[in-house]
């Protein structure tokens, strides 16, 4: 099992790149959303073997989030490594679990190749697997199903150079006080909780 590839950028196109390694050149594909540097620079990229009947492909994450995301959709039924790229391609870490906190079936079908019965099956098993991990504790993804905007206020925080830990605390300090905030004014509270810890 290949972990990561570690070059130079040979060449790279939409949703490819291709990493020259000691004169050995890896194409690998890759989500939309991955940061390429300028051809001949260095790049590190954390790496998904699929091996089939038909040859080998690569997959390239540019860091351990996306590549995590990939693997947990891969065990949803139904999901191979082409819808799985897809789904990464248009949403960021973050915002699939926003999504799949707030079990958004209308976001997630808006992914090429996500028809609604897969979308459903997405947010079903991967809100069990939130609910085992350190990711998000289960009463966070019970509170935040409830409050709908708590999952983009997350991502959005996050987003902003904010740890999750820090950004969730401060979402459950401003949701207890005042339940009925929209995204922008958990937002607005959120920021004034963090001011001081910046």
């Amino acid at each position: 099992m290949i972990a990561y590839i570690k070059g130079s950028l040979a060449t790279s196109g939409a949703g490819w790149a291709v990493i020259d390694v000691n004169g050995i050149g890896y194409q690998m594909q890759v989500p939309l959303s991955t940061p390429m540097p300028g051809s001949g620079q260095e790049i590190k990229l954390l790496t998904y073997m699929a091996v089939r009947e038909d040859g080998i492909q690569l997959y390239g994450f540019s860091d351990e989030d996306q590549r995590d995301c990939f693997l947990a959709l891969l065990d949803v039924a139904g999901v191979g490594p082409k819808v799985a790229l897809a789904v990464l391609s248009c949403l960021a870490p973050n915002r699939l679990r926003s999504i799949i906190i707030e079990n958004d079936v209308n976001q997630l079908v808006k992914v090429p190749g996500v028809g609604k019965k897969t979308a459903q099956r997405i947010l079903l098993e991967l809100k069990d697997k939130l609910k085992g991990s350190n990711i998000v504790s289960q009463g966070e993804v019970a509170e935040m199903s409830v409050q709908g905007g708590a999952g983009d206020a997350l991502a959005a925080l996050v987003a902003l150079g904010y740890s999750q830990s820090e950004a969730r605390e401060a979402i459950t300090k401003v949701q207890h006080k005042n339940s009925q905030q929209d995204v922008s004014g958990l937002i607005k509270l959120a920021l004034k909780e963090l001011t001081p810890l910046k």
